[in-house]
């Protein structure tokens, strides 16, 4: 069967992923567009990000850098939280990025295959569906794509303790109690991530 290696999805999350070059993935972002990766980090690939075009916003650990086209390639060790989106929504140029791992076993094209074949999947069956529904369809999705997560080293910050923590004026815990929110956030994203494998091992089984 032929995988695709353009994948487009349509605004306010505009963005194009070119796949056409093995363990090398490039992302494009068009003015306008609101998309961001989502805070996760990965467990057995090393991650590096280098912009071609534009500015990007990159949360990394806990500082916030800008990181342009005169930038070096930043790399992302495992384990490390990240998340990354354009600078300016409203900017003049496309933001374009060019992604690869260690090790290069292909992984990141297939996830980026998967995700995307979930999201416009679920926003094709979301354009007719209605109400009750329409519910349906975001559960639906929300599920495919935390096998996809699991399956694919990419495991998101689900609980986001260590940001309310600090919404709630509660912002010196020390390094004790910090890390005890980091290992929250880390093992209730494996276990949801493990149970939604898990159900899915069961319907294929029984489906």
């Amino acid at each position: 069967m032929a995988t695709p290696n353009m994948i487009s999805r349509p605004p306010p999350t505009s963005i194009t992923y070119d796949l056409t070059t093995p363990n090398h993935t490039t992302i494009t972002l068009p003015r306008g567009s609101a998309w961001a990766s989502g805070l996760h980090w990965h467990e057995t690939h090393t991650e590096y990000l280098r912009v071609l075009c534009g500015t990007i916003c990159v949360r990394l650990g806990d500082e916030t850098l800008e990181i342009s086209a005169s930038s070096p390639e930043i790399k992302i060790d495992k384990y490390t939280w990240h998340e990354w989106a354009r600078a300016s929504v409203g900017g003049d140029e496309d933001v374009v990025v060019a992604e690869r791992t260690e090790p290069a076993d292909g992984q990141k094209g297939d996830f980026f295959r998967e995700l995307n074949g979930v999201i416009l999947s679920a926003s094709s069956s979301s354009g007719v569906a209605r109400g009750l529904l329409t519910r349906v369809v975001g559960v639906w999705m929300w599920w495919r794509l935390l096998v996809v997560f699991h399956r694919r080293d990419n495991f998101p910050v689900l609980l986001g303790v260590r940001g309310l923590a600090g919404r709630w004026g509660v912002t010196a815990v020390g390094s004790v109690g910090d890390s005890l929110l980091w290992w929250m956030e880390v093992w209730w994203s494996r276990l949801v991530l493990r149970v939604a494998a898990a159900v899915a091992w069961v319907v294929d089984i029984w489906v």
